[in-house]
């Protein structure tokens, strides 16, 4: 038997026009366990649920149809900025060695196709030392940020391959990835093929202008 009958029957109206039982608790004063309560075993009542979940439903796509668009346009105006700073920036740089000698290195042996990471694929470890020097110079990537992993010739030391490229590109042997294993016989290879990452969208996107406008001035 319900002990307040007014707000039972406010609590029956409501629920006809659709409210949720969080308004209708909100709106009659009462705890939304007692709105559950009185309106469970109404037919009309499970059939708003339904009605308000398929709206709530439709409305949290429009919602994240308009949060993507917000993102896209955002993306699509950070990419613009970016190319007009390396622009800028390339005409400042272009006659330092170590950003020429880091555009040739990317050149010659990097990443030029995907969008989203910039990643150098080569056996000397030299020119990754040069590389991470120009991530880190010329991108402002912080050391912390870059990544290492090693392709190793089957059967070789993990552990004596990481120390010795770690020395040499003096980047931690925390930042080193695992390993991946190929078959191989080439002396050139006994100390693996490194590969320098870094997952950055705009940071890949300003290399890329800066690598077209380098070909450019050959």
């Amino acid at each position: 038997m319900v002990r307040n009958k007014e707000k039972y029957d406010q609590a029956v109206r409501l629920r006809k026009r659709g409210f949720t039982l969080e308004e209708i608790a909100k709106y009659c004063d009462i705890s939304k366990s007692t709105a559950s309560k009185w309106l469970k075993n109404k037919a009309f009542s499970a059939q708003v649920t339904k009605q308000n979940v398929k709206r709530a439903g439709a409305e949290n796509a429009k919602r994240l149809k308009l949060i993507n668009k917000a993102r896209g346009t955002e993306r699509v105006a950070r990419y613009r900025e970016a190319v007009r700073s390396a622009e800028t920036e390339f005409k400042h740089y272009k006659n330092n060695p170590l950003f020429v000698a880091g555009l040739m290195i990317y050149l010659v042996a990097g990443d030029l196709n995907t969008s989203n990471r910039i990643r150098l694929s080569v056996n000397r470890a030299e020119s990754h030392q040069i590389f991470i020097k120009f991530l880190h110079e010329y991108i402002g990537a912080e050391k912390t940020s870059i990544k290492f992993w090693l392709l190793l010739p089957q059967g070789s030391s993990i552990e004596k391959n990481t120390r010795w490229w770690s020395k040499q590109i003096k980047l931690s042997v925390s930042a080193f990835g695992k390993p991946q294993f190929v078959s191989s016989r080439t002396k050139s290879a006994h100390k693996g093929t490194g590969n320098t990452l870094l997952n950055s969208v705009l940071a890949k996107q300003k290399l890329l202008v800066w690598v077209e406008m380098l070909k450019k001035e050959l």
